[in-house]
């Protein structure tokens, strides 16, 4: 699913359930750039309407990635929300994109807002068409902090629509 780069305004559900909650997994809801307009990640975006760590059961994390904010420079943008039966029941997740702000939602409410500074695309590269990723990893550098659960496999990520 490509969405183009926002003219007036973008926005995308996705109605899931989390895999249950195991060390190791690390389902997630997210976009990144379709051309990779300013360059390798982040200088073209990443935007993560949802992830999730199997050894943080209910905790959801939103963030956006650019060549100005992310996690190498220590000034990634992030927050988090807590959906306790993410894992037993949908929620609905949500982005609001604007040419001014990107804004994430559960369920309708907004937990994270990345505003356009105005400043350049360092900041701001979501000007650009973006692709929609919905999968499970295992392991990693972050998903697999706490090690990987010897069970944590199959795991599903059910969607409903998006």
């Amino acid at each position: 699913c490509a969405c183009p780069p926002p003219a007036g305004r973008v926005r995308l559900e996705v109605r899931a359930k989390l895999p249950h909650a195991k060390r190791g997994l690390w389902p997630a809801i997210w976009l990144v750039s379709t051309d990779q307009k300013y360059g390798r990640w982040p200088d073209s975006g990443e935007i993560d309407v949802m992830e999730n760590l199997g050894c943080e059961p209910g905790i959801l994390h939103a963030s956006v990635h650019t060549g100005a904010y992310n996690h190498r420079l220590r000034n990634h943008r992030m927050t988090t929300a807590e959906a306790p039966d993410a894992h037993d029941a949908f929620h609905v997740y949500g982005l609001q994109w604007t040419p001014h702000e990107l804004t994430v939602s559960v369920d309708g409410t907004p937990y994270f807002c990345h505003p356009n500074e105005g400043m350049s695309h360092a900041e701001w590269p979501f000007d650009q068409p973006f692709h929609l990723i919905l999968n499970v990893a295992v392991g990693g550098n972050w998903g697999g902090k706490e090690g990987i659960a010897d069970d944590c496999c199959p795991a599903t990520l059910e969607v409903d629509y998006v």
